[in-house]
């Protein structure tokens, strides 16, 4: 039968498979009622005038795929012709499923006509079935299409040359040895690469000379990068120079993916520039030496330009316009034919800008669509803010920007909002025109005044700062409640996550819940209302604390107090709103400990049942698992604030409770958190001291003050 091929976006392969069972057989053809699979195949061939055949060097396989038992699939080979040309006309295949794969290509790894293809597809045939299978084979090469502009000829001499590359780092040496695959391009042309094994990119040098003597100044090589690029695409590089831009030659790249029937034409020019007159965009611009001059240049003709300034958008040309407008703001722009310009921002811009760093953002796009960025970072004399600070220790380090260089003392001075009294730090140099002062006292939630002394006088604007808020506790208004039972009070909500913890577990499986939700201090807000009770024969304190319920035991149960806990600031104090009905002699207590606990633990366990080993106090420095063994030791107290409440208090009031720190640990941080709040002061460890039952304590509103 006749073969032949014909180049398209790659070559295509038709297989006609006629299902069945059986073997090959001569004579005249059979037909699918014979019950035999009959493969007739046929397919194109090259031309005979083409230079390079892929199909000289092209391989088919069919394999059967069948399941692994596992859920997965495995192959087996079971034809390869080699050539691809030397498949039969009539191939015999039982029933089933089958993958047909074709390479096609010497697998040249650069060359300007060797192209490799590869190409498989997977099909099924049943009993009698007769099926045409396409398979079409793509470019498996990196296609690199070079376009020189007329720009390229015009400003140099002849012998230009391009290396491009396949390789991750560029060497002019080991482009002209041969060391790696190169191809050399003189003039527009593609090439196709295969990357080798460990190398992901391609990459290119431009080497050439010019006798201009302007235009000789400017370097006589390029390099460059197209990364990670894939097969199957095609990445046309566009070369341009432009003697408006600094001597610069634009390199442009566009990926797609290739199809050799198509010769689209991409145009790239050099990006539009922003670039400083008199100081580099590189460096740090010193804010008082304006006004600041910047050169504009492009090849084409600029459509817009734009400045973002602390979120300020300033568009200083739309539509190839310029907005004069500006000019009272302290922007001015001349432009000089369209491609070039000087764009001046003076001192009464700089002016409004505030201390610091100031990043003027320009963004450019020219007539031809091409689009170009830049950034000026301006220095402005002033106070800045806090640098970096540590709330635990109460520390900070302030900053400002000082830029004259007839100053020749900076310090920044800073105080409270309702201070009246401004502190006084000396500044160092840190770096391009930033000063720090460590040494300022800052807390949490607090706002703050700073101001930068230049030679003792006040230079640039107060900036007025806020340090974070302290961290709070979760559900510490005791909104969230939930009774899986109807019966056992839990103080976070259905599905929540447990931080505060009661004795209802233990009470309530006795008896009722002695913790539970009741009316805030806040119309439509609630608050914990915690009751004394006596379960059967016992009095049990009505409590909430940081942590949970163990387990019951006998008449009592055990207690975990505490959680892991992390702060972002020190504490002063705990403020908390109660009421207390007092029965007795009976007290009310809240207390809160700053734990920091060893190896782990994250709580303390008090067991009612053996109170003398387990019981804890808030004045107490050390905890342990046993008081009678100093060797159970599970961490120590740095800071602690206690409230006991002794009268009866009818109407809602603010507690606020010191929170005491202890010398020797003022420089760790705690890992464990205990707040406890209870109606019997000390029921939480020893319900056989609860006497009288009946006093109630209301709790609202718990919060750290910093």
């Amino acid at each position: 039968m006749k073969r032949y091929i014909k180049y398209l976006a790659g070559c295509s392969l038709l297989l006609a498979f006629l299902s069945g069972c059986g073997k090959e057989q001569p004579g005249p053809a059979p037909s699918a009622a014979d019950g035999d699979a009959i493969v007739r195949l046929s397919f194109t061939l090259p031309e005979a005038t083409r230079a390079y055949d892929a199909l000289e060097t092209s391989v088919l396989r069919i394999y059967k795929v069948e399941s692994d038992g596992a859920g997965g699939e495995t192959e087996g080979l079971i034809r390869k012709y080699q050539p691809a040309t030397d498949i039969p006309a009539d191939i015999y295949l039982a029933a089933g499923k089958y993958r047909v794969v074709i390479e096609a290509g010497d697998n040249s790894k650069a060359s300007f006509t060797n192209k490799t293809y590869h190409g498989d597809t997977t099909f099924t045939l049943t009993d009698h079935e007769v099926k045409s299978v396409e398979v079409l084979c793509k470019l498996t090469n990196i296609a690199v299409r070079v376009k020189f502009d007329e720009t390229i000829a015009e400003k140099f001499d002849p012998g230009y040359k391009l290396y491009v590359s396949a390789s991750d780092v560029f060497s002019k040496t080991a482009a002209e040895a041969g060391a790696v695959p190169t191809l050399t391009y003189a003039a527009d042309g593609t090439g196709y690469f295969i990357l080798p094994a460990g190398v992901s990119d391609i990459n290119w040098g431009f080497y050439c000379s010019s006798s201009d003597p302007i235009i000789s100044r400017y370097p006589g090589e390029y390099t460059g990068t197209v990364s990670a690029p894939q097969g199957g695409m095609l990445y046309t590089l566009t070369y341009k120079f432009s003697d408006f831009v600094d001597g610069y030659l634009s390199v442009s790249i566009d990926a797609r993916e290739y199809e050799s029937k198509h010769d689209d034409h991409f145009s790239f020019s050099p990006q539009p520039r922003v670039s400083g007159i008199g100081f580099s965009l590189a460096n740090i611009i010193a804010g008082h030496i304006a006004p600041l001059n910047f050169q504009l240049s492009s090849l084409n003709p600029f459509a817009s330009l734009a400045m973002d300034v602390n979120g300020v958008r300033y568009d200083i040309m739309t539509g190839s316009v310029v907005n004069n407008a500006l000019k009272a703001q302290g922007i001015t722009c001349v432009m000089d034919g369209g491609d070039s310009g000087t764009l001046t921002i003076d001192e009464n811009f700089i002016a409004q800008l505030p201390g610091g760093i100031n990043d003027l953002a320009f963004s450019a796009k020219d007539t031809d669509g091409t689009d170009g960025s830049a950034i000026a970072r301006v220095a402005v004399a002033g106070a800045v803010g806090i640098a970096e600070s540590n709330l635990w220790f109460k520390t900070g380090t302030l900053s400002a920007v000082a830029t004259d260089p007839a100053t020749t003392e900076v310090k920044i001075r800073y105080k409270e909002d309702d201070a009246d009294d401004w502190i006084e730090l000396d500044a160092v140099l840190d770096a391009d025109y930033q000063y720090l002062a460590a040494g300022a006292s800052l807390s949490a939630g607090h706002t703050y005044h700073i101001q930068l002394l230049e030679n003792g006088a006040v230079s640039g604007t107060t900036k007025i700062v806020s340090t974070d808020a302290g961290i709070q506790l979760p559900n510490a208004s005791f909104e969230d409640w939930n009774a899986p039972d109807n019966k056992t009070w839990y103080p976070y909500a259905q599905g929540g996550t447990e931080f505060w913890g009661t004795g209802n577990p233990g009470s309530a499986s006795m008896g009722s819940s002695v913790t539970v939700s009741d009316t805030g201090r806040t119309e439509g807000t609630k608050c914990a209302k915690l009751e004394t009770k006596t379960i059967v024969i016992v009095k049990a304190a009505g409590n909430i604390f940081i942590g949970k319920f163990g387990a019951i035991s006998g008449m009592g149960g055990t207690v975990q107090m505490g959680r892991k806990f992390s702060f972002n600031a020190r504490p002063t104090a705990l403020r908390a709103w109660c009421k207390y009905t007092r029965k007795g002699s009976d007290k009310g207590r809240v207390y809160v400990c700053l734990v920091k606990m060893k190896d782990g633990v994250t709580y303390h366990t008090v067991d009612t049942n053996n109170a003398a080993k387990t019981a804890f106090y808030p004045d107490e420095e050390f905890l342990y698992t046993d008081k009678t063994n100093t060797s159970t030791l599970e961490g120590h107290v740095i800071a602690y604030g206690d409230q006991m409440i002794e009268t009866t208090v009818g109407d809602w009031t603010e507690f606020v409770i010191p929170i005491t720190y202890r010398d020797q640990y003022l420089d760790e941080e705690p890992n464990v958190l205990m707040v406890t709040a209870t109606a019997s002061y000390d029921g939480d460890n020893l319900s056989s001291n609860i006497t009288t039952a009946g006093s109630i304590l209301w709790i609202d509103d718990v919060e750290f003050i910093y």
